[in-house]
């Protein structure tokens, strides 16, 4: 369907029905463990800001964590932490960038979740490379500040350098022994440890797969696709082809196994009959979103042909979904999704994906980002569509468009406020009903500032999120003062 843009579409769902609004079927997913870091039963939310100024070191990075509780989130409840913080490995550096990454499980298996923050610019002591990884671990008290530091296993080496070491981090049972282990993608490598052994960095990789100089890996997502009982990685990036860097897209699956890691690639749906790929992959997250017991794939994607006006291209965006089988993904059926009423240039629908039950009815509802959308005649405002899950995943019967237009959403709808630039859904409150945290990276807060960010939460019910008693909070709220920083800017990793 490309008869309506999303920005007339948006305006009808607010003046006619609410926040309602029937909508073309879209699909996106992101499943993810509670991050229950105090062990409470609640999970907790995490909101990054890797450029965050820290003691006068600009781009250093925090990351800030939210505790739930029967009362959801809320700034009262949290800790921001920063490679300053006490017990926290490492020093605060200019452009380090922690939080550009972050992933959650419990590492050391003491029924804790423990967190894992990615700094891919932390300079490396002593070495030629860049990039660390943090491990914080969780506790009856939430995390502890203490923890561990991996460095790349090439920051050892005289001969080598790494960039960007944990630019994407996840964290899943990937050998099937029932315990999680971390993965980290830099620059050029993808790396995969092995169970953490009395809480001791790795100095070693367990697996790992070498790109060369024809792709440039930009995602890592992992779900288990096959069923088998243990996770897979998924690892997207371009690929230069037919003369032109970075004209395909690369989309590949690796499996843990005794000789290494197995590679299997994928099509790419963005691709013309050339092969060329017009729509780069720019958002991945995995989940069932159809309630068959197989994680599925699910990418958002930008055409390359666009023409980049402002934080984000002039493309409509679109979905696809690659989905699950004991065969592997994509082998029986895969869907392409435009955005509601079929999409506008600007729109960008798909910048962000996220997928969890929302109205408790054991299906997984998708919300799925479209920030530079247009809202009553305010470009860039942005906006978050949540359709409703089924036995033939995502319907458009009862879908959801929300926006600080609309009634009961903290804020006022502003030109370039990219509402939707990051989403994620996980149960805030322990009610049974998973919750929606929006950001919006380019919310202005302070005076004479444009890129302050802020998040929204907005409260599961069986009839999906509501706007009652929905919040919003920003970096004045836990007592921070930095300008232009795009306060929690990363959520879900």
């Amino acid at each position: 369907m490309r008869t309506r843009t999303l920005a007339v579409a948006l305006a009808v769902a607010t003046a006619a029905a609410g926040l309602s609004l029937a909508l073309a079927p879209t699909a996106s997913a992101a499943t993810s463990t509670a991050d229950d870091f105090n062990g409470d039963g609640v999970a907790d939310l995490v909101v990054a800001t890797p450029n965050a100024p820290v003691d006068g070191h600009a781009d250093a990075g925090s990351v800030t964590v939210l505790y739930g509780s029967a009362d959801g989130v809320s700034p009262a409840r949290s800790t921001t932490l920063t490679q300053n913080s006490p017990g926290v490995p490492g020093d605060a550096g200019s452009h380090d960038l922690f939080g550009t990454s972050h992933a959650a499980g419990d590492l050391d298996a003491d029924g804790y979740t423990d967190l894992v923050v990615g700094a891919p610019g932390d300079a490396v002591p002593y070495s030629q490379s860049f990039g660390t990884l943090t491990v914080l671990w969780g506790g009856a008290t939430g995390l502890t500040g203490d923890g561990i530091s991996i460095a790349s296993p090439l920051a050892s080496s005289q001969w080598d350098a790494e960039k960007e070491y944990g630019k994407k981090v996840v964290v899943a049972d990937l050998d099937g022994d029932g315990t999680p282990q971390l993965a980290a993608l830099s620059r050029t490598n993808l790396w995969v440890y092995d169970d953490l052994a009395g809480r001791t960095a790795p100095t070693d990789a367990a697996r790992f797969h070498n790109y060369n100089s024809y792709i440039q890996p930009r995602t890592l997502t992992v779900g288990d696709f096959t069923g088998a009982g243990r996770a897979q990685l998924v690892v997207t990036g371009l690929e230069n082809c037919g003369g032109t860097t970075g004209g395909c897209q690369y989309t590949a699956v690796f499996t843990w196994s005794d000789s290494g890691l197995q590679e299997a690639w994928l099509p790419d749906p963005g691709a013309d009959a050339s092969g060329a790929n017009e729509a780069p992959t720019v958002a991945t997250a995995a989940g069932d979103v159809d309630g068959d017991g197989y994680a599925d794939l699910v990418t958002g994607h930008v055409p390359a042909s666009a023409t980049t006006t402002g934080e984000y291209p002039d493309a409509a965006g679109f979905v696809h979904v690659r989905h699950g089988s004991a065969d592997g993904l994509g082998a029986h059926r895969t869907t392409t999704l435009d955005a509601p009423g079929g999409g506008r240039a600007g729109d960008n629908f798909g910048a962000s994906v996220a997928v969890g039950d929302v109205t408790g009815d054991g299906y997984d509802d998708v919300a799925a980002g479209a920030p530079g959308a247009t809202v009553r005649g305010v470009s860039g405002t942005g906006a978050t569509v949540l359709l409703h899950g089924s036995a033939t995943g995502p319907t458009e019967t009862g879908a959801q468009v929300f926006h600080q237009a609309a009634d009961g959403v903290p804020g006022t709808a502003e030109a370039d406020d990219w509402f939707g630039s990051a989403v994620d859904i996980a149960d805030l409150d322990g009610d049974g009903t998973a919750d929606l945290t929006v950001a919006a990276k380019g919310e202005d807060v302070l005076a004479g500032s444009v890129r302050d960010g802020a998040d929204w939460v907005l409260r599961g019910s069986a009839a999906g999120p509501t706007t009652i008693g929905a919040t919003s909070f920003g970096a004045r709220d836990f007592g921070l003062t930095h300008p232009d920083a795009e306060f929690g800017s990363v959520l879900g990793g």
